[in-house]
């Protein structure tokens, strides 16, 4: 009773504070810190996205275009990066971007009192190492590597990052402390009443980068065409259903099993995107059972993929065995191979291994939003039928997640959120067993393409990497990818366009009849 009041009482409060022409949307979690990149989380990064904007980001394919940057080259050499500005961009201030602006953003960034939490991956720590950044004049900054990089835009574009967005000076007070983003994307900061709301307000004078007219991620087109965004957080899902259906709510991601529900709904509408993240079967190539990869293949060998995701996913989803996502530009021919379902075949690897009926543990948890618990279910009844052990543990997510990272499972059922560059995808599969335990593959070969895919800049020759990449997980098959993730979301029937990309909600160009 305690719970139904209380969401009453929300919905009661989201219907009295709601501008006429804000688009409300829930989100699961608090607002960790407006400053970007800095203490953040998924739901942090959906609120940033709208605010600020970086030299380059993400379109829809993976391929990183130019957003502040009118346009991008490198030298012949790869070390040199020339961004050229766009003429006349203004921050939520009225003041015009120039390449200062660029500069002092990014050294603020590198400055370990920032505490970015993407420092490492350009201060040569990591696979990219900036050596230097300047002005040559207004609108043209130069940055220097000392290296050549095929991951350093794909860094800067990464939400983790706070999209390395361009912030201007008046975000910061005259000792430093960060006082609110004041960036130069389609809305701008308003007003953030903590375990309430989050609300921005739209800017008027926001003009989008050359495009088709449709938006394409981060780089299309991004006009605001609301007045607003409120960013109401409620952690309770039957909270979000109710302000969805009584529309108090415009959209919010929904439990994939009101999936039926909604589509027969009048009230409201079921928006079902594709992202780039992965629902997978991790594997312990180092457990004494699944050491051999004969029983890994045995094991992908026993699924029929196809009917697994159907089932999993509430029929969203397409199989991809691939760590390569279905929508990236380098998705390709060879990428679309998986092991075929083969009963028999499955048999005859066991025996080949000398598997003895050893049992086998897949890790799963219950939450409402991923398929880990299904998707596990469905596994160990195709995999019993060719004599595999297979048994389930159900844990917390926080449990799983700490069992994943320490190395100590047989198999987890997991899903994991969107890289957009493949490469970056490997760095959190990919790498060195001894040194960072919660790695699925330390194959030398494999981490020999990593590295190839992190540097090699020319896309025939990356797609080249790529495609022997899936080729060598294919034998040794250290994991078993099911499908892309999906998300599910619920919105009101007066919500016109896609508000949601790559789990995030994006609401530029989506608007409310009235």
């Amino acid at each position: 009773m305690r719970k139904i009041l209380l969401a009453s009482t929300i919905l009661l409060v989201m219907a009295g504070t709601a501008a006429a022409r804000d688009i409300v949307v829930a989100q699961s979690s608090d607002l960790r810190s407006s400053n970007p990149g800095v203490n953040r989380d998924g739901n942090t990064d959906n609120v940033i996205l709208h605010i600020v904007e970086g030299l380059v980001g993400y379109a829809n394919n993976g391929e990183v275009k130019p957003l502040l940057a009118k346009t991008v080259d490198m030298s012949a050499d790869g070390l040199t990066y020339t961004f050229k500005l766009r003429d006349g961009v203004k921050f939520h201030n009225g003041k015009v971007l120039s390449a200062d602006d660029v500069v002092w953003s990014w050294n603020r960034y590198m400055d370990p009192k920032t505490k970015w939490t993407c420092i490492n991956d350009f201060n040569g720590s990591g696979v990219v190492h900036v050596t230097g950044i300047k002005a040559v004049d207004a609108l043209t900054v130069e940055m220097v590597l000392e290296k050549p990089s095929a991951v350093f835009l794909g860094l800067m574009s990464r939400p983790e990052c706070g999209y390395t967005g361009i912030i201007s000076k008046d975000s910061v007070a005259a000792d430093g402390t960060f006082v609110a983003p004041i960036g130069t994307g389609p809305f701008k900061w308003d007003e953030w009443k903590k375990a309430e709301y989050i609300h921005l307000t739209k800017f008027a004078d926001y003009v989008s980068p050359a495009n088709d007219g449709k938006p394409d991620g981060a780089v299309g087109s991004k006009r605001p065409l609301v007045d607003g965004i409120k960013f109401m957080v409620i952690p309770d899902a039957s909270t979000v259903k109710a302000g969805l259906e009584s529309g108090v709510l415009d959209t919010a991601e929904i439990s994939p099993d009101l999936i039926p529900e909604f589509k027969a709904s009048d009230k409201v509408q079921l928006i079902i995107a594709r992202n780039n993240g992965k629902n997978l079967f991790y594997i312990q190539t180092r457990d004494p059972v699944l050491g051999k990869p004969g029983v890994r293949r045995a094991m992908a060998q026993a699924l029929d993929l196809d009917e697994l995701v159907a089932a999993a996913s509430n029929g969203t989803g397409e199989a991809n065995g691939s760590m390569v996502p279905t929508d990236s530009v380098y998705f390709s021919e060879t990428q679309k191979k998986r092991l075929p379902y083969d009963l028999e075949a499955a048999k005859k690897e066991l025996a080949e291994a000398g598997y003895k009926g050893e049992p086998i543990t897949i890790i799963a948890n219950k939450r409402g939003n991923v398929p880990s618990f299904p998707a596990a279910v469905m596994a160990q009844a195709m995999m019993q039928q060719v004599g595999l052990n297979v048994q389930i543990e159900v844990l917390d997510y926080a449990t799983q997640v700490d069992r994943r990272r320490s190395g100590n499972y047989q198999v987890i059922s997991q899903s994991v959120t969107p890289r957009l560059d493949p490469a970056l995808a490997y760095s959190f599969y990919v790498g060195d067993k001894d040194k960072n335990a919660s790695l699925m593959w330390d194959n030398p070969k494999a981490i020999e393409l990593r590295n190839a895919a992190y540097a090699e800049i020319d896309p025939e020759k990356r797609q080249a990497i790529f495609d022997q990449f899936h080729t060598l997980m294919l034998e040794d098959m250290p994991g078993i990818f099911l499908y892309d993730m999906v998300d599910v979301w619920g919105a009101t029937k007066k919500l016109k366009g896609q508000p949601v990309w790559q789990s995030n909600a994006r609401l530029w160009e989506v608007s409310l009849d009235d």
